[in-house]
């Protein structure tokens, strides 16, 4: 690829603009695990480059183009579900069905975006109310880890890769949900009162047929050479609309042609904040004291601003708005520009799942979050091998041993002790199996003896609970028991029928019953 290709992949439809090193454009699974297993780079999967966030907007980085892996493997018609590859475009995938009368109706921003992207993003699409998100149609996900394994994760585990926006492995297939191809129907309301808009869309959002809830605002209305009032497009799974056919297909395009007419305006710039019905009549009324032209889905809550790019004043003042009315970003994913969106404890488990399918940070690098995984170019990969005896040797301390900050701050430098526990996390969740036959077995009695623990758990519950004597007898035993069990076990650990007798009411909360003067499981 010349350079000037090669600039066609240095950004996506964020414009936001980034450094392709190199592109590759595998055709199977294999070839995707050695561009893993070889590089050092950072490794940026790429479907359509339809995103609005800068998801895959390269840094040094290796692109990934999935569009050779655009294969609809196996459809079984008995269980409505399909194999697909990754790079499929939603159009691609919907034309191939048509043919053989079935559909997949999670409809995303762009038709020409692919299915691992969608997957990816976990996209919420215009049809939501009756369909949900990309999530509630995956079966199983093939993916390439940060390891140059290929992994397999079933419904329970989907949210590992669905929505981590290529952050923890690249998919190459997934198996799918399909259903078969409904006719459907669509009604227009026009209105010049806001209010009435807003009643008309709570009231069909409970009707089992309704789909979707599209909304334009008067400013909208008016750039897509409609007439200058609001516009509820109510799409039905049935017939039961007034516009069928042909004329429901235009009317469905409208949709597509807001983003085109927008843009010929110099509105570049959108969010896709979504809030509970009740209150999408505030934000409406705020975007349109500011002037801010927006679309929306008022069956999902979802409303769409747009801002030119000398803007941006607007924009950093509308997101506050958003953030203070509670509002979540849910369409266009996270990516490079929405990183600050995320609270500490969101980055906190998105980390944490980093951490368990690429530990060394290799796969799209900057997005969603900061991730400390590093990769030093001058070394060869470690992790691309089985972990080693010494590796494991170096790791064992971290599972049991008692180390002092003050010492791995001396072997590691100036990082901070618990960035550098952080780091072995992974490792340690791997190496547990392995590591509980080399633990020594726990003397009983020391501070983590499981009789301290209940003692502690059991005054913490029942401590206002118990009369003043009581309260003492319990103190005495607690402070008496540990001395007690360790005089047992210089006896082979066995202890007195009497001692037993009196844990157990500890435990069983016996006390309590005494004081009470009743008994049974009831009491």
């Amino acid at each position: 690829m010349n350079k000037k290709e090669l600039i066609c992949y240095e950004t996506d439809a964020s414009r936001l603009k980034g450094k392709a090193e190199k592109v590759v454009f595998p055709k199977t699974s294999e070839e995707i695990q050695t561009i893993v297993k070889t590089s050092n780079l950072d490794i940026v999967p790429r479907g359509s480059g339809t995103g609005l966030v800068g998801g895959c907007v390269p840094d040094n980085s290796i692109v990934v183009d999935m569009s050779k892996m655009n294969k609809l493997i196996d459809i079984d018609k008995v269980k409505n579900t399909i194999l697909v590859e990754a790079g499929i475009s939603f159009k691609e995938l919907n034309g191939k069905l048509d043919a053989m009368g079935f559909e997949f109706p999670v409809q995303p921003l762009n038709q020409s975006s692919a299915i691992g992207s969608m997957i990816a993003l976990n996209i919420a699409c215009p049809r939501s109310i009756k369909y949900g998100r990309m999530k509630n149609w995956v079966e199983e996900i093939e993916f390439i880890n940060g390891r140059g394994e290929l992994m397999k994760l079933g419904k329970a585990d989907l949210s590992d890769v669905c929505g981590m926006e290529g952050i923890t492995g690249i998919i190459v297939r997934a198996k799918l949900k399909i259903s078969p191809e409904i006719k459907r129907s669509a009604s227009v309301f026009q209105t010049n009162d806001l209010n009435e808009a807003l009643k008309i869309a709570r009231r069909l959002r409970l009707e089992k047929d309704i789909v979707m809830l599209e909304f334009f605002s008067k400013q909208i209305s008016k750039i897509l050479n409609l007439p200058e009032k609001y516009h509820l497009i109510a799409e039905f799974d049935s017939t039961r609309g007034k516009i069928k056919d042909k004329d429901y297909e235009k009317t469905m395009e409208l949709r597509q042609k807001v983003y085109h007419a927008l843009g010929k305006e110099q509105y570049y710039n959108s969010e896709d904040p979504k809030f509970f019905f009740d209150k999408l009549g505030d934000f409406i009324s705020y975007l349109e004291i500011n002037q801010i032209p927006y679309f929306g889905y008022l069956g999902t809550g979802m409303i769409h601003p747009f801002f030119r790019d000398d803007e941006e004043d607007k924009r950093q003042e509308t997101l506050k708005i958003i953030k203070k009315m509670n509002g979540k970003l849910v369409r266009y994913g996270i990516g490079i520009k929405r990183k600050d969106f995320l609270d500490n404890f969101e980055k906190k488990i998105i980390q944490r799942i980093k951490m368990r399918h690429d530990p060394f940070g290799k796969l799209n690098k900057g997005k969603i979050i900061d991730y400390e995984g590093k990769i030093d170019e001058k070394k060869p990969a470690k992790h691309l091998k089985p972990l080693q005896e010494e590796e494991i040797e170096e790791i064992k301390p971290f599972l049991g041993e008692k180390i002092s900050a003050s010492k791995i701050k001396q072997e590691k430098g100036d990082v901070e002790p618990e960035k550098q526990m952080d780091e072995f996390i992974e490792k340690v969740e791997l190496l547990e199996g392995e590591a509980e036959k080399d633990k020594p077995e726990k003397e009983i009695g020391k501070p983590t003896d499981p009789a301290q623990e209940l003692i502690k758990d059991y005054e913490y519950t029942f401590e206002s609970e118990l009369s003043d004597p009581k309260k003492t007898k319990i103190e005495e035993f607690a402070k008496d028991v540990p001395k007690k069990i360790i005089k047992e076990e210089e006896l082979k650990g066995k202890l007195s029928k009497e001692e037993k007798e009196m844990i157990d009411k500890l435990i069983m909360n016996r006390f309590k019953e005494e004081e009470e003067g009743g008994e049974g499981e009831n009491k």
